[in-house]
């Protein structure tokens, strides 16, 4: 017997930024996305069947469409640049992903960054932009500590770590250990989205949070 898991299919984020385009379309809205929605070709080219194009800037935006922001988000200068251009778009940034970009945004200027995860990931690359000092990205406990043992954090005296939301909760664990060993100063951060989302239940998972909207007149 196959028995299927309740949080099967696509992660929270993935799934109601899908069902957001979809239901965009249904309304007759014309919409492109700043790169695929998803990285799943049949999806996306059920997508593209009804008229969704992909777009890699925001300057490519076709008249009279409106742009959305995919799960993983987007650099800061991105949602600065489309803010202050006459394109409507919706920012689909995953919650768990936009808490980080809180996180580390509301730190005080010159607070050095740990963030556990693929540095070349766009999610990562977000989460950079948005930080207020340094920031250094590790995918395991080596790099971790060459990363202290090679950039004098160890008198840093505003230290924080995230973590990237899909990140190895076996490698965090490892992670985690190092750090509350060696920098007891240092404010570790629980942000991957799976701690979080094995404490929805299914119903909670269902509910439309609000997505940011900007609307040109």
């Amino acid at each position: 017997m196959i028995k299927l898991a309740k949080t099967a299919g696509f992660c929270f984020g993935v799934d109601r930024a899908v069902n957001l385009v979809y239901e965009l379309v249904e309304k007759g809205e014309k919409v492109c996305t700043l790169g695929p929605i998803i990285h799943n070709s049949q999806l996306v080219a059920d997508l593209e069947s009804k008229g969704v194009k992909i777009i890699n800037d925001i300057s490519e935006c076709p008249d009279g469409y409106t742009v959305v922001i995919r799960t993983h988000g987007v650099e800061k200068t991105v949602i600065d640049c489309a803010g202050d251009s006459n394109v409507d778009y919706i920012d689909a940034t995953c919650p768990f992903v936009s808490k980080i970009h809180r996180i580390v945004s509301e730190q005080q200027e010159g607070t050095v960054t740990l963030i556990a995860g693929d540095e070349n990931h766009p999610e990562v690359m977000g989460i950079r932009s948005y930080c207020r000092g340094k920031s250094f990205v590790f995918k395991n406990d080596e790099e971790l500590n060459f990363i202290l043992k090679n950039n004098g954090l160890i008198d840093e005296k505003s230290l924080i770590c995230v973590s990237q939301t899909t990140f190895s909760l076996k490698e965090w664990k490892k992670c985690e250990k190092i750090l509350k060993k060696l920098y007891t100063n240092c404010k570790i951060y629980s942000t991957r989205s799976e701690e979080h989302t094995s404490e929805l239940q299914p119903t909670d998972r269902r509910k439309r949070l609000p997505f940011p909207r900007k609307q040109t007149l």
